[in-house]
């Protein structure tokens, strides 16, 4: 039986009864069930009694209403009117998933209805519908308590917890069967969450209006919604609002089109989109995205740092303006374009940071496109540099860019054949490159180390990053007191990450020590060294493991080593390993020869393991004598930690610290 029928039977049995009520005590129709559209319910019983039967009881056995289901429903109401073709009721009672007062009115004649739900104070939900060949229907809200969202429909993706609308909702059908919806809400302090928490809304406000009419088998709408207040937290994006959003399209059985959609945020910028989604195949047809100026500083802030996390790129200062567009075609990203203007990034810690960059990167599924960008400056862990500019080309998988030059304070890196991939496992690039002579004490005053005289220049046959890992194929070559020193199989791992961890070799010849110990106040020496450090581990700069050895250049040099310069070797040894200088005519001379130096340390789990060039049987010659006045410098403690080590080092002068003369 439908709807209409029910309330039929409704009015006969109230008819019945006001006619009967000097002979009948109660009334039981079993209606069975009933359904229309968007409605449904079994086992429906309408019972009247009471005093003149006035007092009416509608039972559901389930109801089935907005996609939510209930079982044993019950309507009461304790004073049923029946007024002409009218059968009303003001003081009604839903008992469901709550218990709701209720007064409603329906005429059998026309089909007007009103329906008036009070759940709570000061809270109204109203339904009117004027009868009639043209109908309307007019839903009114007044401080509707949002969380009641939860009965009527079920289960949602949140749970609204609080918050009120107050709106209406209009819905026109005309004599020709030609539907027109139109309404507007406004939302105050809406809240709610998820059982994870990584979804979660407080103190949302704002309104929305919606119009749609209905043409043939589509729904062309409307929406203007407008989000003022409150913050959402939708993993991993936070924002608090200022967004409006406007959009156009229509609803099919087999498609959803938006035909233009502006979404703008107060403090960021505007977007433009549009849209066909595939109904029944549930997938995307088309789509395109396009951007206007959009803010740098917000962006990055909302919606890329959340996403960046932990990486290198998770920390960072932003400021300038960009532009972006994207086009989707068959489900598949088409093209897309990135314009920069007046980009700057900073890292927070200090690791890189990129100036005033302007860019144009366009891309295109299957094809290659001409691309360029440059900057005025750059910082990498505090080495300026200078001004890069580049053409790029930009394929599918790939970018390309055949020479960049880039300018590292005097000197000059030149990179060449610079290729960009996407790799399963991420980024990865490579390139060849050329460092002419980049002057030593520039370099590292820059880096905050003691200033050495020299250069550092080189090639790199081929510099790859992958996996997170830059590798130096090839070796760095560093001009270096007088001498050479090459690097060689560089690793890094997380170059730009919190702890960057770095492997390599280095080989040194014939550095001046005249000129090394006069950088570093070691005392006076003169000859030329040989080192070789095999199996270097840094972990965040810090050594953590290694086996260096430094010994005297083969060849014909002139020996000197000053008293200074002993007791800073004998140092490394350990105080309990040297003895006061001879209380002999040895005072009296500020240098002494030598014919052979070298010590040797094996860093592993935080200990020094020392030697020099041969072993005694209570410890091992640092420094070897020759000559007049000649002296030998003996070590006694073969393990040292390295943190005292390095305490030592800085302390070379301590008068404490005194050799052992032979």
């Amino acid at each position: 039986m439908m709807l209409r029928g029910a309330v039929a039977t409704m009015v006969l049995a109230t008819a019945l009864a006001g006619s009967s009520a000097a002979v009948t005590r109660s009334i039981d129709v079993a209606i069975g069930a009933l359904s229309a559209a968007g409605f449904a319910a079994k086992g429906v019983r309408l019972e009247l009694d009471g005093e003149g039967l006035a007092r009416a009881t509608l039972r559901i056995g389930e109801l089935q209403a907005l996609a939510r289901r209930w079982r044993d429903v019950t309507m009461t109401c304790p004073a049923l009117r029946l007024e002409g073709s009218v059968v009303a009721c003001d003081s009604a009672r839903l008992e469901a998933a709550s218990p709701y007062p209720i007064a409603f009115s329906y005429d059998l004649a026309t089909g007007a209805a009103h329906v008036v739900v009070t759940p709570g104070a000061g809270e109204r939900w109203s339904l009117e519908v004027k009868g009639g060949r043209a109908r309307r229907a007019v839903l009114t809200l007044a401080a509707a308590r949002l969380a009641r969202l939860q009965d009527l429909v079920g289960e949602l993706p949140v749970k609204v917890s609080a918050g009120t609308a107050d709106g209406e909702l209009h819905a026109d059908i005309s004599e020709n069967a030609a539907v027109r919806i139109e309404g507007q809400a406004t939302l105050r302090e809406v809240a709610f969450a998820d059982a994870a928490g990584s979804r979660a809304g407080e103190g949302i406000g704002g309104e929305i209006a919606v119009q749609a009419r209905a043409e043939r088998d589509a729904w062309h709408w409307h929406v203007d919604a407008a989000w003022r207040a409150g913050e959402i937290y939708w993993a991993p994006v936070y924002s608090k609002g200022g967004y409006r959003l406007v959009a156009d399209g229509a609803l099919t059985p087999g498609a959803l089109e938006v035909e233009k959609a502006i979404l703008s945020a107060d403090d960021l910028g505007e977007m433009r989109a549009s849209a066909s989604w595939d109904r029944a195949g549930t997938r995307l047809v088309h789509a395109r995205v396009e951007t206007g100026e959009l803010a740098a500083a917000p962006l990055y802030e909302r919606f890329l740092k959340p996403v960046l996390g932990d990486s290198a790129f998770g920390e960072l200062r932003t400021e300038g303006r960009l532009r972006a567009s994207a086009s989707w075609d068959g489900g598949r990203l088409a093209a897309g374009e990135v314009l920069l203007d007046d980009v700057s990034v900073e890292d927070t810690r200090g690791r890189f940071a990129l100036f005033r960059v302007h860019a144009a990167l366009p891309w295109r599924a299957g094809a290659r496109s001409e691309g360029r960008i440059g900057m005025s400056g750059a910082e990498l862990r505090r080495l300026p540099i200078g001004a890069v500019g580049a053409a790029l080309t930009i394929g599918p998988d790939d970018v390309r860019a055949e020479r960049l030059a880039i300018p590292v304070l005097s000197g000059l890196l030149t990179l060449s054949d610079l290729r960009i991939r996407n790799a399963p496992e991420g980024v990865a690039w490579q390139v060849h490159g050329e460092l002419s002579s980049v002057p030593l004490d520039l370099l590292l005053a820059h880096l905050g180390l003691p200033a050495m005289q020299g250069t550092v220049s080189g090639e790199i046959p081929l510099l790859r990053y992958e996996r997170s890992t830059l590798q130096v194929d090839g070796q760095l070559v560093i001009r270096v007191f007088d001498g050479i020193v090459s690097v060689t199989d560089l690793v890094i791992d997380q170059p730009l990450g919190l702890a960057p961890r770095l492997h390599a070799h280095l080989d040194a010849r014939a550095l001046d020590l005249e000129r090394i110990t006069r950088t570093f106040s070691f005392g006076y020496m003169t000859g030329r060294v040989d080192a070789r450090v095999t199996d270097l581990v840094l972990s965040d700069w810090i050594p953590v493991q290694f086996d260096a050895r430094l010994e005297s250049s083969p060849g014909d040099f002139p020996k000197r080593i000053s008293q200074a310069a002993v007791k800073s070797i004998s140092a490394l040894g350990g105080a309990d390993a040297t003895a006061a200088l001879q209380r002999t005519f040895l005072r009296a001379f500020e240098t002494f020869g030598y014919s052979k130096l070298g010590i040797s340390c094996r860093l592993q789990n935080d200990v020094c393991r020392m030697g020099g060039i041969e072993d005694l049987p209570q410890g091992f010659v640092l420094v070897r004598g020759g000559g007049l006045p000649a002296l030998t410098v003996v070590g006694y403690n073969r393990e040292v930690g390295w943190i005292e080590l390095v305490t030592r080092l800085k302390r070379v002068t301590d008068a404490n610290v005194k050799p052992t003369i032979e």
